[in-house]
């Protein structure tokens, strides 16, 4: 599932693409993905200008000049492209744009349809209840702390994928933002120092940022640029001890049991 730098990514581009301009059509083929319906959403959109296009961890939020708000979630396989003349394979919704007398296509394309574009008046719980953001909102070791104390039985991986506690960091982030950390993903969230906390911050930082400048390559960017995830059996970059891989709360994890220190 794209996770916080990825929905960054897209929201980038669709500021460049769609801030400022009017939908002059728009179709949504999909009621799976479309909510209310489609058509209430191709009505409400149609003729529209796009005034801010904003992200809450692994959610994007289009704001209309009417104050209309469409909350969007990529799912695990959604994606927004620029399109062309003839649909896109697997494309659920698209939207026909004026931007400064010059005319675009942009598309929503979602092979497994686990996306979701709902139309609204004012902000929806799915919003509300998110978790400081990292990137834009900072992480405040405080609260930070207070949230992962009170998840005593959790393990710190579990806690920090948890949305009500930071928002958008999800498992490829967690496994990497812990081994900056040098820190067990098995560790109990109760156990965790002030100075844990605070290097935990530290690599989620670390790993957003790095994340993020690798999207901006493009193709150019390594198939896994992530220096643990995904990495089982190879040595760790920072001790050489081979790297393990284990299921935790249902996710994949990988981790150094030579340099990332397990807390009880």
């Amino acid at each position: 599932m794209p996770e916080l730098p990825e929905v960054e990514h897209t929201r980038r581009n669709l500021v460049r693409w769609m801030k400022g301009a009017r939908i002059t059509h728009m179709t949504a083929t999909d009621a799976r993905i479309a909510k209310p319906s489609p058509r209430a959403l191709v009505t409400r959109l149609t003729g529209r200008v796009v005034s801010a296009i904003d992200r809450k961890g692994k959610w994007l939020r289009f704001v209309l000049d009417d104050g209309a708000r469409v909350f969007c979630h990529l799912g695990m396989t959604g994606w927004f492209e620029p399109g062309g003349a003839e649909p896109l394979r697997f494309e659920r919704a698209s939207f026909d744009l004026v931007k400064k007398q010059k005319r675009s296509r942009v598309s929503y394309v979602d092979s497994r349809r686990w996306g979701r574009m709902e139309l609204a008046q004012e902000d929806i719980p799915s919003w509300t209840r998110l978790g400081p953001d990292p990137l834009s909102d900072g992480i405040d070791l405080e609260l930070l702390a207070t949230k992962l104390a009170r998840r005593k039985k959790s393990s710190i991986k579990e806690a920090l994928m948890d949305q009500t506690v930071l928002a958008g960091v999800g498992n490829i982030q967690a496994i990497e933002a812990l081994w900056k950390a040098k820190i067990d993903p098995r560790s109990r969230a109760g156990a965790m120092t002030v100075k844990d906390i605070r290097t935990i911050a530290k690599g989620i930082d670390w790993t957003i940022a790095r994340t993020i400048a690798d999207w901006a390559k493009g193709d150019e960017g390594e198939d896994n640029p992530f220096l643990v995830y995904g990495r089982k059996g190879t040595p760790c970059p920072r001790c050489k001890t081979l790297l393990r891989r284990a299921e935790l709360g249902g996710r994949t994890t990988t981790w150094c049991t030579g340099c990332q220190a397990l807390k009880r």
